[in-house]
This record gives structure tokens, C-alpha cells and sequence, in this order.
């Protein structure tokens, strides 16, 4: 079965040219990057960026996945290997990531 999901993840406070960095380093190194989703079964992989009026910027990640993907931390490659090390430099642990709800998907 196919997972289609909506997450919002908050950016540190002070992290957000690094966060902005991660980014660029993803679309810059774009080859790469999307020969890395295959073992995931990641077939869609998009984010949005929020800088939002209460002063923190979010990064919505949205992605349609087939089941029984390798996980990223397994990965050997250095682009998830540096995609993890701005993950834990950018994505703030004490706010719970938000789940939005999928209505419909054709």
C-alpha cells in the first residue's frame, strides 16, 4: 500500500540559514539526491517552508512511499548521511511534529 503524508516539523530558532542550507544542498546535489529514493521506495519527496507569524519557520514535508523501504539511517549514501547530520542540527526535538490528516487522494 502506498503512504501519502503531510508532516510539519519546526526549524530551531537560529537554525534557519542552516535549515535554508540543507535545503540548497538537497537541490544542488538533485541527481544524487533522487538516486537515493529508489532503496527508500520514496516516490514523491517535497518540501515547503513556512516562516510563520509566531517567529519560527516549519518545513512541511510532504511524500508518497511504498511500503517495506530502506530507512534513511541506513543508508550509505553521502547524501543521506549529510541529510541526517542537518536534520539534527535544524529540526527542533521538543516540538512534536504535526501529522495533518489525508481526506483524499486520487
Amino acid at each position: 500500500m502506498t503512504q501519502v503524508e503531510l508532516t510539519r516539523f519546526r526549524i530551531k530558532k537560529g537554525k534557519e540559514a542552516e535549515a535554508q542550507e540543507w535545503m540548497d544542498f538537497l537541490n544542488s546535489h538533485h541527481e544524487d539526491t533522487v538516486a537515493t529514493m529508489s532503496g527508500e521506495k520514496m516516490y514523491v519527496e517535497t518540501v515547503f517552508k513556512d516562516e510563520n507569524e509566531d517567529g519560527y519557520t516549519y518545513f512541511y514535508w510532504y511524500s508518497v512511499q511504498g511500503e517495506n523501504g530502506s530507512a534513511v539511517e541506513e543508508s550509505e549514501s553521502y547524501i543521506d548521511k549529510k541529510h541526517l547530520e542537518y536534520w539534527d542540527e535544524c529540526i527542533d526535538p521538543d516540538y512534536k511534529p504535526v501529522d495533518l490528516v489525508l481526506e483524499q487522494s486520487l
